[in-house]
């Protein structure tokens, strides 16, 4: 039985709302009329300046007064997909299918990558594993290494409770961007779920400061490893010393149910969706 089915997904997500991924230059021809024009325009900035509800918010016009169509279909479901509910991208992002015509194998591979992992995240946040799985893998045919592919691809696996095969998905995103935070993640939660500290504390160990979600997991793998004062220190150096304190608490009360007999996949669920209050830089 899989123990950390429930606490990947949060992780996965966090890659979804971080902007807008595998989004293709658009061979489509560009949209009639001046008007439409200065939209797409427009639209293109505010995505590219990280404005991604304003980007779709121009996206939504132009899609209502039918100035959307091929790959411009795409670009909308692949900003949608960053600002809006999970349900909503993926009925855009098979609209954006419907539109571009020919059968998925004789799309280009940057369309075929763009709308396998849009569908697979989007099916995850619903729940929709082994669809999810199915695009996440169409989306590795397109584009063999995709790291955030084998991460989807890894997370989907893991939901179905093939932990062995999840975490040689994670192995392989982090083969191809050894950089790729979110696969570190989920990695590390992945050891820590299976009761080996030591692996997920190496792990997040040699990713330090890349994103503060690596610390906060590092921190809670030392509490797991009843090392609680090097636990401190990471959250300190890292939060207002106020919410750190509350962190670590929040992380010694999990370990304390979990030797209880609590759920330890409830408990890492709990404790690595910690908001953050963070510290300010000198």
């Amino acid at each position: 039985m899989s123990l950390l089915r429930p606490t990947l997904l949060p992780v996965l997500l966090a890659l979804a709302l971080n902007g807008c991924a595998n989004l293709v230059p658009s061979p489509s021809a560009p949209p009639q009329g001046k008007e439409a024009r200065e939209a797409l325009a427009l639209a293109h900035t505010l995505r590219d300046n990280g404005r991604l509800q304003a980007a779709y918010e121009v996206y939504a016009r132009m899609a209502e007064r039918g100035q959307l169509g091929g790959s411009y279909l795409l670009e909308y479901a692949s900003v949608a997909a960053a600002v809006r509910p999970p349900q909503e991208a993926l009925a855009l992002y098979q609209q954006a299918r419907q539109a571009l015509g020919e059968t998925l194998s004789k799309l280009p591979a940057a369309q075929r990558l763009a709308l396998c992992n849009g569908n697979g995240r989007a099916r995850l946040a619903l729940g929709q594993a082994t669809l999810a799985e199915k695009d996440f893998r169409c989306a590795l045919q397109a584009a063999p290494g995709d790291a955030q592919a084998h991460n989807g691809l890894g997370v989907a696996l893991n939901l179905q409770g093939r932990d062995a095969e999840a975490r040689l998905q994670f192995e392989q995103a982090l083969a191809s961007d050894a950089a790729y935070s979110p696969a570190v993640n989920n990695l590390a939660l992945s050891w820590l779920a299976s009761g080996d500290s030591a692996k997920a504390i190496g792990l997040l160990n040699g990713a330090r400061g890349q994103d503060i979600s690596l610390q906060l997991n590092l921190a809670l793998a030392y509490v797991m490893a009843d090392q609680d004062d090097t636990a401190g220190r990471i959250l300190q150096d890292n939060l207002e010393a106020s919410y750190a304190g509350s962190i670590l608490d929040g992380f010694r009360a999990a370990r304390q149910r979990v030797r209880a007999g609590a759920p330890l996949a409830s408990e890492l669920l709990a404790a690595s969706q910690q908001p953050l209050a963070l510290k300010e830089q000198d």
